[in-house]
């Protein structure tokens, strides 16, 4: 260690008493090199004192070398135990393993999607309480030129017995059929059915003939064979013919809706699944000559969960595509061997980065979800970043460095490469912080994962990768001189025009997207669900989104009259659909009105002029004793709760249905408008309110415009803050900042016109695209601050020296998730629309737009600056034995360098 006290770990700033020899005593570059334009006789700092105060030059010149030393001691260490620190990246690793324990792959839409302090999870809890949801929607479509036929009912009986006949184990010894699975009401199975009609009878349907079949259909009032209630022909049939009087002529679709019941829906017993499972395979199968899709409370879940991992064979061929890149690429940074190993050994980094991601923020209880599969794409993009950046500075170091011993050249590469990656990581990291701070679980969950594994990555470069590399230095490069065109001045003006044009597409684009999601956009097309999802919409276009206005313990005798007019007020809603409300009360009130029995008990409660109940007791009498009993109101049963002294209503529900609308600005404008409706009715401190299942979703639709700009707003703050730490210069960091503004602005507004709405999936996307816009723009910003010399030379060497790693680490992103341009994943698809943008536009504005800002308007050094590395100036070089390429005059500078022991590094 002795042998090295010329180069002491804290004067990593050697070079800037070199660089200030190419000046002469009046400030002129006496070297300007190749550069034809060279600003000879300006001295910067003239220029640039404007914009920067002394106070503030200091305090950065202070930071940046307190930085610099930092990375330069860890860099010793790296060089002389490369084996005790690639030790403690493989700690870094194991040490959250235990975090797998708590893993949890997240399905449940209202726990992914939705504020959880939201009105829509309060009601949903309160609607619980009252209404458990006991039952799972199961359902076969069934298609035809025309299904009103004999033929087609026959067959559809077939389908039906077949489901009926299903069993499934509910215990060792008892198999139920639906039967016994069914959700009752009354006496008999939930279930609706254009076969209702005939109460399911094979004897009567097989009589059937096309005639009798249409003339059932057009019974008015249709009413079913089974409970003699009224049936909607038109809710069961769709592409519905009419002639000219309004009779129904034919219908190209049907559809039979079965109910399971299960004592917790989200968590329901094997027999309920399996039977779920035997549904679907009788379905498939079919009968001859009958086309069905089909649907099980269950699909959306199995589809949706397994659409990513449906797609893993692209996430193999795009770290394949990668690790060819890296091992056809890596060494052609200014050397002559290839770094293959290294770069599977950067693979390897890239992996620990996501485990450790995954496991620490498992740690902290967070979910995995759907949006969670694209963090291995994000991290191998970053990951390779930091490995081109300082494979780049390793083979950019000056001619003075490369004579140093191992240890200093190790720190020497740090103290450029880690300021480097300090700045684009941090700037993620806390960027992702502040996406964490969201009120939608999914969003707050995928930051935390991904602001794990960015930390992980910088961790595991700076420790493993630097250890291995320090092992692989054997392996030297050849130099490589940059061409910096955007340095003519008629190309300059070309950037800027492309620049502003880009720009004002991407303004233009942004004022018109639109805000939209639908959870059915996670099922992937191809596969059953999509299959009938896109029928259902086909021929039961208006089939929108059941809701249901729930009662607390309301005076309803008293206010009958105005609960009689909610029907109506809501179906003025925009966005509610025509007589879809189903109140019992509505139904109740209109039965006595017709009554015309006999029956005293009934007669000598209601006013015989207005057919109403003379007093409260005799309401809730006739309502649960008389109603309820009767074929018309069986069907309402579900919907009221009374006590269990039986003379009071403690809860009940009015059901109602959402048409389909076009987005989602139009959904939540009827969330809102149906919940004012319902507010504005006073029912003094009693609970009354609107709910629907889908309002888990519009709630989080309704947050997600506002927590995109917040984010976004919130991270260019940070981003601000963290540039202005770690490049320390206001002109540059604006500058920097000037390329990531450009570069979201155009992506957001390209990707309107690509088909890309605002949703919880392009939130999270755009806010990883500042920070790989910050990695493209920040790196060229510290190279031009950390070397001296004219503009446009340090300008040259900033690109020659960091360029090539930008540029690579941007291709080896695109690389890596260009195989899922054919993927069927919503995520997979906007994930690649989103990257495709922020990769090309990101490294035009970093590698093309910036350099010539700089060229125009950058400021003066880092007074720890180095000289431009003669390399990038002369072409009189030699190359020494072990293949790396050394400055000619700088061995008759230092004659006392090239005979300097080197330390042994301990292996």
């Amino acid at each position: 260690m002795s042998e090295n006290k010329g180069f002491e770990p804290d004067q990593p700033q050697n070079e800037v008493s070199a660089a200030s020899k190419d000046k002469n005593a009046n400030g002129v570059n006496e070297n300007p090199g190749d550069e034809p334009n060279a600003e000879v006789g300006v001295d910067e700092d003239d220029s640039c004192n404007a914009c920067n105060c002394a106070c503030l030059e200091k305090c950065s010149n202070f930071i940046t070398s307190k930085i610099e030393n930092v990375f330069y001691r860890l860099g010793v260490f790296t060089g002389t135990y490369p084996w005790a620190t690639i030790l403690i990246g493989i700690a870094l690793f194991l040490l959250p393993l235990p975090g797998y324990a708590f893993f949890y792959n997240e399905s449940d839409a209202a726990k992914l999607w939705v504020p959880q302090n939201s009105r829509a999870i309060e009601d949903r809890d309160q609607s619980k309480i009252w209404f458990p949801s006991l039952l799972r929607v199961e359902q076969a479509l069934i298609v035809s030129g025309n299904v009103l036929t004999a033929d087609t009912m026959q067959k559809a009986l077939d389908l039906d017995i077949n489901i009926k006949a299903i069993q499934v184990n509910y215990n060792v010894t008892v198999q139920w059929t639906y039967a016994n699975l069914c959700f009752k009401s009354g006496p008999f199975c939930l279930e609706n059915s254009i076969l209702e009609a005939w109460d399911w009878d094979e004897a009567t349907i097989d009589a059937l003939s096309n005639s009798d079949v249409e003339a059932k259909v057009n019974e008015d009032p249709l009413l079913s064979g089974q409970t003699t209630a009224p049936m909607n022909a038109e809710s069961l049939l769709g592409g519905v013919t009419e002639d000219a009087s309004n009779v129904i002529t034919g219908a190209r679709a049907m559809i039979m809706t079965y109910y399971v019941a299960t004592a917790d829906l989200t968590d329901p017993e094997d027999y309920v699944l399996d039977w779920e499972d035997a549904f679907l395979d009788v379905c498939k199968t079919g009968v001859p000559g009958l086309e069905v899709y089909r649907f099980a409370y269950k699909s959306p879940t199995d589809i949706g969960s397994g659409a990513a991992s449906d797609d893993a064979p692209f996430l193999f061929a795009g770290y394949g595509l990668v690790i060819l890149f890296l091992c056809a690429t890596l060494g052609k940074f200014n050397a002559r061997l290839h770094k293959v190993w290294l770069g599977l050994a950067g693979i390897v980094c890239v992996g620990f980065s996501i485990s450790i991601s995954f496991s620490s923020a498992s740690l902290f209880q967070l979910d995995y979800g759907p949006l969670h599969s694209v963090l291995p794409f994000l991290l191998l993009g970053i990951g390779v970043d930091d490995m081109f950046v300082f494979v780049s500075a390793w083979d950019n170091l000056s001619p003075a460095e490369q004579l140093l011993p191992l240890r200093e050249r190790i720190g020497a590469m740090t103290r450029h490469a880690g300021v480097s990656i300090l700045i684009t990581s941090l700037t993620d990291f806390a960027a992702f912080l502040i996406g964490a701070t969201t009120i939608i679980p999914a969003l707050r969950s995928f930051c935390v994962f991904a602001a794990m594994g960015i930390l992980g990555i910088f961790l595991l470069t700076l420790m493993l990768f630097s250890g291995l590399l320090t092992y692989d230095q054997l392996r030297a490069e050849k130099n490589r001189d940059a061409c910096c065109c955007c340095m003519n001045k008629f190309l300059a003006i070309a950037v800027i025009v492309v620049t502003v044009g880009l720009l004002a597409t991407g303004i233009a684009g942004t004022a018109m997207i639109e805000q939209d999601f639908d959870p059915n956009w996670f099922i992937p097309e191809g596969n059953y669900l999509y299959e009938y999802l896109e029928k259902s919409e086909d021929y039961f276009p208006g089939d929108g989104d059941e809701a249901y206005v729930l009662f607390g313990e309301i005076d309803y005798y008293d206010n009958v009259g105005k609960l009689e007019t909610l029907p109506g007020d809501l179906e003025e809603v925009s966005g509610v659909a025509k007589d879809s409300t189903d109140f019992y009360l509505t139904s109740f009130y209109d039965w006595l009105d017709t009554y015309a029995g006999a029956d005293t008990d009934i007669t000598s409660r209601i006013d015989p002029t207005t057919k109403d109940p003379t007093d409260e007791a005799n309401f809730i009498y006739l309502l649960k004793d008389k109603f309820l009993l009767e074929d018309v109101g069986k069907a309402y049963t579900s919907d009221i709760n009374f006590n269990d002294a039986g003379d009071a209503i403690t809860s009940s529900r009015m059901k109602f249905v959402f048409s389909q609308m076009p987005n989602s600005a139009k959904r939540i404008e009827a969330m809102d408008d149906s919940r004012k409706v319902v507010d504005d009715m006073d029912f003094g401190e009693e609970i009354v309110f609107v709910y629907s299942d889908a309002f888990l979703v519009w709630e989080g639709d309704k947050v997600i415009f506002l927590e995109l700009f917040r984010n976004i707003g919130m991270a260019f703050i940070v981003v601000f803050l963290v540039c202005m730490l770690l490049i320390a210069n206001i002109a540059t960091v604006l500058l920097v900042l000037s390329c990531v503004v450009f570069t979201l602005v155009d992506v957001i507004g390209l990707i309107h016109f690509w088909g890309v709405t605002i949703s919880t999936v392009s939130t999270i996307n755009l806010i990883l695209a500042i920070g790989l816009a910050v990695d493209y723009a920040a790196h060229i910003g510290h190279a031009f601050m950390a070397c001296t010399g004219s503009r446009r030379t340090r300008t040259r060497v900033a690109l020659a020296e960091i360029g090539p790693a930008v540029f690579s680490g941007g291709f080896s992103t695109f690389l890596a998730f260009f195989p899922l341009c054919i993927s069927t994943s919503f995520v997979f698809q906007t994930f690649f629309k989103i990257f495709f943008l922020v990769c090309v536009l990101g490294l035009f504005h970093g590698l093309v737009y910036l350099p010539v800002m700089l060229s125009w308007f950058g400021p003066s050094p880092y007074s720890t600056a180095h000289a431009p590395p003669s390399h990038h100036h002369q072409s009189n070089t030699g190359g020494d034995q072990n293949g790396q390429m050394i400055d000619s005059n700088m061995g008759a500078q230092k004659p006392g360098l090239n005979n300097k022991k080197t330390e042994v590094t301990r292996m």
